[in-house]
């Protein structure tokens, strides 16, 4: 009877009603996110506290650099993951190492601050500093400028590693984010935050202090840590615990007050600044604070954002990488880290059509 019933439908209405029927293939979302290869740098432990690491690679000539918490420094080949040279150093390492012409510049927990060349690992000098290196040493003119974790910024000579200036901020501020903000130099001039809640602005030559503004006013967690944006002759940083400040960067008075608190170093693209919120929002503002583009992509907070491959690639403290289409800020492809726990502490690294993450439970892996 149902057979009879098809072949009714069929005679009814006609063949060319079914040609009008198109059947398409389900359009697959774009892969973005394709691991190359992966390392796995967990130091051995027994029991307590995982092991979290905060450091970050750095793609160079062909290769990525990344110091581990038992205190290795690897160089990997990026086409094959294999390893070109690795030193014991002695000490965890906890921040994404510099490569400058033909030196990879590093430092340790214990703050001996070393210069290895980058294509096999000879050292050329290593030196104490006294304090814990946890922010990616800046070279200008010459020299290389670290903060360490005694409130302390080194200025050395890049060749000999000779002690050129240091500057030490009185801090008696004992509670903070235990994170330290990369230094900014524009021109004559070094611009870095410090964990009592002041941004300074010191002289490139000798150290001395040209301007200090306070950022923040709350009783703890003050630290400036975020890297400083230059736009518009402005400075744009603050601290996780209190809204992003736009700082004059001739005298230092504070322009504009952006309503958003961040943890996620922020992204500059041309005049425009991408924030990820520690709601999970993604926004787009321009140098005055006017939001361009704003949207919920997470409900765990943003921890660092990158772009990469025309997408705006973030990290969110939920375990997963997400690439977000610019212009609506839709998801186009997720990687999960493999845990909820998982994030990045450090920054993502790109390099022409390579990304390097290293997550804080200290998996190294490249994407192409």
């Amino acid at each position: 009877m149902k057979i009879i019933f098809v072949i009714f439908l069929f005679c009814t209405f006609g063949c060319s009603t079914f040609k009008k029927i198109n059947l398409t293939k389900p359009k697959q979302a774009e892969k973005v996110f394709n691991a190359k290869w992966i390392k796995n740098l967990d130091p051995y432990y027994s029991s307590g506290n995982l092991p979290l690491t905060s450091a970050a690679p750095t793609i160079h000539d062909g290769a990525v650099f990344v110091g581990s918490l038992d205190g290795e420094f690897l160089s990997y080949d990026i086409e094959n993951g294999r390893k070109n040279w690795s030193s014991k150093d002695g000490s965890a390492i906890n921040h994404a190492p510099l490569v400058e012409g033909e030196w990879v510049y590093y430092g340790t927990e214990l703050g001996r601050f070393f210069v290895r060349n980058q294509s096999d690992g000879k050292l050329k000098y290593a030196i104490d500093l006294g304090a814990s290196i946890e922010s990616k040493p800046v070279f200008s003119q010459g020299r290389v400028f670290v903060h360490l974790r005694g409130h302390q910024l080194v200025c050395l000579d890049a060749e000999t590693g000779k002690i050129v200036w240091s500057y030490r901020r009185a801090v008696p501020i004992s509670v903070t984010f235990q994170r330290l903000a990369r230094p900014l130099v524009i021109g004559s001039k070094i611009y870095i935050g410090f964990a009592d809640g002041f941004l300074v602005a010191l002289s490139l030559e000798e150290g001395a202090v040209l301007w200090e503004t306070k950022l923040v006013e709350n009783q703890k967690f003050v630290d400036v840590d975020l890297d400083p944006v230059f736009l518009q002759n402005s400075l744009i940083t603050g601290s996780p615990s209190s809204t992003l400040k736009a700082v004059d960067s001739i005298n230092g008075a504070i322009k504009v007050v952006y309503p958003f608190q961040v943890m996620a170093n922020i992204l500059s693209r041309g005049d425009i600044l991408i924030l990820g919120t520690q709601d999970g929002e993604v926004v787009f503002v321009n140098a005055a604070g006017d939001v361009l583009k704003r949207k919920q992509v997470s409900k765990k907070g943003i921890s660092s954002l990158k772009w990469w491959k025309e997408k705006l690639i973030i990290s969110t403290f939920g375990g997963v990488i997400l690439a977000l289409n610019p212009n609506d800020l839709s998801i186009g492809d997720r990687f999960y880290l493999g845990s909820f726990q998982s994030t990045v502490y450090g920054d993502l690294e790109v390099s022409g059509e390579g990304l390097a993450i290293f997550s804080n439970r200290n998996r190294l892996y490249y994407f192409e």
